[in-house]
């Protein structure tokens, strides 16, 4: 009996130890894991800035624009001594006129055959004073054949007065530069009511007409491009002392005066002006598109030692494409520009 309990014993470790073995055999048919490697160290890339170095220089503020030319004499026509329905207008925009010249007609209805008569009745006056003179007549007679020739003199004097009154002539020599396109043949017109302005084409300045016109004032020099050549104007009027009585078109525009003007100039032709405001030379300068503005804080953006940093600055003039440095900013420092 303990024969076959030691037999079984060592068979039972026989087993173990083959079991064993193909375990430990097995381990070696799985793949081995491969090595999990640190990832490599990336280099953040160096960060580069545009810059440009603050300098100093001029900045300028102006005003460049283009204008027409006007005449500086300008008349309004109307009839003065009365109103009346239009029998005509002889002159349209463009005209030129002489001094005397017919511009307008009222219609006077049988005013002009009233004067015929009227001469007739003068000349009827002074054959009965004829007659009865070589008829010896008295000192009376003849005195009341005189009184009737006066009278009948004055009467027609009137007619023709009336005549007179009903037609508009031009008081210079100019060009029509308005008619009233309103009225026309058998339309009223009141008396005092401007029918046709003439100007005197040879008398011209410069007129500007913009929402800067605050900006000017009496005195300043301007710059007159006219054909490509330039001369030299000055401003004689601007908003801010137009006469109170003027008018209304002339209360916000700006007259520069030409001296020598070329007299092949004409009337409505446009020229381009530059009138300096203000100037400051010796000061630091940077385009307007690289100082900063948030909240109403001016700030520019300068490279210190290699890094970029905010700084406030004060400025100054200004102009469409650049700004005055007061304060803040140094000549030769760096200004980044992106």
């Amino acid at each position: 009996m303990d024969g076959i309990t030691t037999r079984v014993k060592i068979l039972i470790m026989f087993l173990v130890c083959v079991l064993l073995s193909i375990f430990l055999s097995g381990c070696y048919l799985f793949p081995e894991e491969e090595k999990v490697l640190a990832p490599p160290l990336i280099e953040p890339p160096e960060i580069s800035y545009d810059v440009m170095e603050a300098k100093r220089g001029t900045i300028e503020k102006k005003i460049n624009g283009s204008g027409s030319f006007v005449a500086i004499e300008q008349v309004n026509m109307f009839f003065k001594h009365r109103g009346g329905r239009i029998k005509a207008i002889h002159v349209k925009i463009g005209d030129k006129v002489k001094k005397g010249d017919l511009l307008a007609e009222l219609d006077t209805g049988t005013l002009e055959n009233e004067i015929k008569q009227q001469k007739i009745r003068l000349q009827q006056t002074r054959l009965r004073y004829s007659q009865a003179k070589q008829a010896g007549a008295d000192k009376y007679t003849l005195s009341i054949a005189a009184y009737d020739i006066e009278l009948a003199k004055l009467q027609l004097q009137n007619l023709e007065r009336e005549l007179e009154e009903a037609k508009l002539y031009s008081d210079i020599d100019g060009m029509v530069v308005y008619v009233d396109n309103r009225l026309g043949e058998g339309d009223y017109i009141d008396a005092y009511s401007t029918l046709v302005r003439i100007a005197d084409p040879t008398k011209l300045q410069l007129q500007y007409s913009g929402s800067n016109n605050q900006d000017f004032q009496v005195g300043m020099k301007v710059e007159v491009k006219i054909r490509n050549k330039v001369y030299e104007g000055e401003v004689i009027m601007t908003p801010a002392n137009v006469p109170i009585d003027a008018e209304e078109s002339l209360k916000n525009v700006v007259r520069i005066d030409v001296p020598e003007l070329p007299e092949d100039v004409n009337m409505g032709e446009t020229a381009q002006f530059s009138v300096t405001l203000d100037k400051r030379e010796n000061v630091i300068v940077l385009p307007r598109n690289v100082v900063r503005n948030y909240m109403g804080r001016k700030y520019v953006q300068v490279l210190e030692d290699g890094l970029k940093k905010e700084r406030d600055v004060e400025i100054g003039l200004e102009t469409p494409t650049d700004v005055e440095i007061i304060k803040g900013l140094e000549e030769g420092e760096s200004v980044i520009v992106n």
